[in-house]
């Protein structure tokens, strides 16, 4: 139901409407101007700053070039002069030794040559002059502590070819100060050919640089700072700072707009940025810099925005201090009229809030006047009479959801009390199970049972659908299996039988994508049906996975007399047959993206060690951390068997050989020599090892003649298994033509006439004759022939 109230007149009474007179009056009065006059007030100071500060960079950059040019003139000048044979060495040295003298901030100055070209005698000869306590002194550098061609000041002109500042660094053994040195190559003609002979240098003490950096005056605070080519702070009023890289300044104080203008700053650019502190985010500034001609570097000045806005700050204070003032006296006026106004209302609430609370029973205030609260009263008591019905219906609605979950949850439980519990498997075979489903019941299935005390049934299905619907075609389904496979029908028969069944009485067109096996327990054989199911997992025991991508059918229960196929498997030790239901491949995380088929091949590579249980349980946990934050879409289920190595458990190995081969009939003579070696080692019977070799040179001759339609080299892979001391596995692997040599009819080819015989049918004859026993499968691309001898 929907009230109608008509306008507030007692509401939108005196109090509020002079109140908000009053509010809107002061906010443009005071309030506006003072936002207008703070923004243009900002403009123009900050217009002032910045053009203030880029001056006086530029002139301070215009004193750095003052001091280096004629440091970078001097030695160009006696480098360009020594290229004359006639210029002594001696006369060079003079005159830098004179230069230094009467440059203030030019601390030193070397002459350094190339082993033993000064002489002879001398691997290093460098003579140094400098200026120390206002006296001139002369070291000659050069040892296996002082090692200077290893150094920036002599490496870097000799390798770029050209004159070069260093970084600043400390001379110790040379110097001893920290200093730049502007280096400049030296050559002579010798033998006719332009030739380096030395370095050049004259060093700047980053003393003489921090005099000019602390004479900047910026504001309170605001400071200079000159770095170098790399990013190194030569000299900064922070001593702090001096001798640190300004790039690392800047990451660590985690500024991005600092970084920003660092990287502007050491590109060699002339501009002013906005930074948000250089030690930390704590101090927004405003960065000027500008380059230093030839050198690479760059100085740059800082000043804090706060300080720029000081006086403003104080007034908008000042402002602000009285509009608040304005407001709160306003506020209490306001308040202590509408007050007793405002009481009729308050007590409703009061009321309605007993109400929110659950005391639907709560009394409301009475008032006989005709006004909006009066109205407003009225209409809150048709709400809690309705309220009232309303939760009564709830609480029965809540009674009968109760009931259904209860229920729901006594299926749920028959569901899984009807999967098998408490099997126990051979010794030789592991098998464990497990199913999730998505909601209370679900519609995925496992079963598995004996048929005899030799041959094992296993099951796993997927109903389309999800809840009570597909638990219960799941039910029907795993009851018709049973009662299937008691008569003992032929795989293929037992499958089109379940799904005639299925099929009829269907209205909702269910369907159940079903793979069914039987396991030979004594031979590890199995015969399997896939009728539309994903596709079963081969885990070899060195973590390499195979699919039985084979389809003998389709799902069960959408085509009545649908036919069926079956195909064999035969499992080699330690191997694991994983099965599994789309609820694992089809999870989805937060991102929307599936759990999919690649990562469950990934991940079931990684468990190839573990038992059946603990693989299961894994990948459950998988599943569930991939889609943390998400529900369960589907069910999930893993059936996972395992033929168990009891060779190995018993600490008796079986000794296992590999031979690979090219398709080659020359590669013979080394199938022979290996059935030779092997038959010593394990000390094989004369006549088998005879057999044995006739066997694997028929297969191998069959496969390089007839295996392959190209003439490109193949792979042939043979293993040799001792299972005992009576009895030996062989195993042949090729990518060649499908060939099944167990289909061959070769019951009467002794009979035959020559003439009449088909070729290769005589050895084929043979093969089954000298094996006990034979299996063969196509997996994938390969052929794989499994040959038993038992003697």
């Amino acid at each position: 139901m929907r009230f109608r109230f008509p306008q507030f007149k007692f509401i939108r009474g005196l109090a509020f409407r002079y109140s908000l007179f009053f509010l809107v009056a002061i906010m443009i009065i005071l309030f506006f101007p003072l936002v207008i006059g703070y923004g243009f007030s900002s403009i123009l100071l900050l217009e002032k700053a910045k053009n203030e500060a880029t001056i006086l960079t530029k002139q301070t950059v215009a004193q750095f070039e003052n001091v280096l040019q004629p440091t970078e003139l001097v030695p160009q000048t006696l480098v360009q002069a020594m290229e004359n044979p006639n210029i002594s060495y001696a006369e060079v040295l003079r005159i830098a030794r004179d230069f230094i003298i009467h440059d203030p901030y030019v601390f030193g100055t070397c002459l350094a040559f190339e082993p033993y070209l000064f002489n002879r005698d001398q691997y290093w000869y460098a003579p140094y002059a400098f200026e120390k306590n206002g006296k001139l002194q002369i070291r000659v550098l050069g040892s296996g502590e002082y090692d200077y061609f290893k150094m920036d000041w002599y490496r870097l002109p000799k390798l770029l070819n050209k004159p070069v500042w260093t970084e600043p660094y400390y001379d110790e053994g040379g110097g001893d100060t920290l200093m730049c040195t502007y280096s400049t190559p030296i050559y002579r003609k010798i033998n006719g050919q332009r030739t380096f002979t030395g370095v050049l240098t004259m060093d700047v003490s980053l003393s003489g640089f921090a005099h000019i950096v602390n004479s900047i005056n910026i504001f309170k605070t605001g400071y200079g700072f000159l770095v170098s080519r790399q990013g190194k702070i030569i000299t900064s009023p922070k001593t702090v700072m001096n001798n640190l890289n300004i790039i690392d300044l800047a990451i660590a104080g985690r500024g991005i707009k600092t970084q920003i203008a660092i990287r502007q700053m050491l590109k060699g650019k002339s501009e002013i940025k906005d930074m948000d502190g250089i030690e930390s985010k704590k101090n927004p500034s405003f960065l000027s810099f500008a380059p230093v001609s030839n050198t690479g570097w760059s100085f740059g000045i800082v000043f804090p925005k706060e300080e720029l806005f000081d006086d403003l700050y104080t007034f908008l204070k000042f402002m602000s201090w009285m509009f608040g003032i304005s407001i709160l006296v306003l506020l209490v006026t306001t308040i202590f009229i509408t007050r007793r106004m405002t009481r009729p209302i308050v007590r409703l609430v009061e009321t309605t809030h007993k109400i929110g609370q659950g005391d639907f029973n709560a009394k409301l205030p009475i008032r006989k006047s005709r006004d909006e609260v009066a109205q407003l009263t009225r209409a809150f008591g048709v709400m809690q009479d309705e309220l009232r019905s309303y939760i009564h219906n709830l609480e029965e609605t809540t009674t009968a959801k109760e009931k259904i979950e209860s229920e729901l949850q006594v299926a749920h439980n028959i569901q899984m009390g009807m999967l098998p519990r408490g099997f126990k498997t051979p010794e030789n075979w592991d098998l464990f199970a497990t199913l999730d489903p998505a909601k209370a019941v679900g519609g995925d299935l496992y079963d598995f049972f004996y048929l005899d005390d030799d041959h094992l049934c296993i099951a796993i299905g997927d109903v389309a659908g999800k809840g009570v619907p597909a638990s219960l075609f799941m039910m029907v389904t795993r009851t018709l299996l049973r009662a299937k496979a008691t008569a003992k029908l032929p795989l293929n028969q037992l499958m089109s039988s379940l799904n005639d069944e299925l099929c009829k009485e269907n209205p909702n067109e269910m369907f159940v994508t079903f793979f069914a096996g039987i396991v030979d327990l004594t031979s590890g054989v199995m015969e399997f049906c896939n009728a539309g199911h994903n596709y079963p997992y081969i885990l070899h025991e060195n973590g390499k996975l195979d699919q039985l991508k084979i389809r003998n059918g389709l799902p069960l229960g959408i085509f009545a007399n649908s036919t069926y196929t079956t195909t064999t498997y035969s499992f080699n030790p330690c191997e694991i047959l994983v099965m599994t239901t789309d609820g694992i491949t089809d999870a989805l995380n937060m991102a929307n993206n599936f759990f999919g088929e690649a990562h469950l091949a990934s991940f079931l590579t990684s468990l190839a060690k573990k038992d059946t249980k603990s693989l299961t349980e894994l990948l459950i946990a998988e599943v569930k951390r991939f889609s943390t934050g998400t529900e369960q879409a589907d069910d999930i289920t893993i059936l996972a068997l395992q033929y168990k190595d009891l060779l190995r458990k018993t600490n008796q190995p079986m000794q296992t050989y590999h031979l690979t081969l090219l398709n080659q009939v020359t590669e013979l003579e080394s199938l022979e020599a290996k059935i030779e070696e092997l038959a010593e080692l394990w000390q094989i019977p004369a006549k088998v090892v005879m057999e044995i070799n006739l066997v694997l040179e028929e297969l191998f001759t069959n496969m390089v003649f007839y295996g392959y339609n190209d003439h490109e080299p193949h792979l042939i892979k043979i293993e040799f298994h001792f299972i005992d001391e009576h009895q030996i596995q062989l195993r042949l692997e090729d990518d060649g033509k499908p060939f099944n040599l167990l289909e061959k009819n070769t019951g009467n080819v002794i009979d035959q006439p020559l003439s009449e015989r088909q070729i290769g049918g005589l050895g084929i004859h043979f093969v089954k004759e000298m094996m006990n026993k034979i299996e063969y499968q196509r997996l994938g691309n390969n052929n794989i022939i499994l040959l038993t001898k038992i003697f």
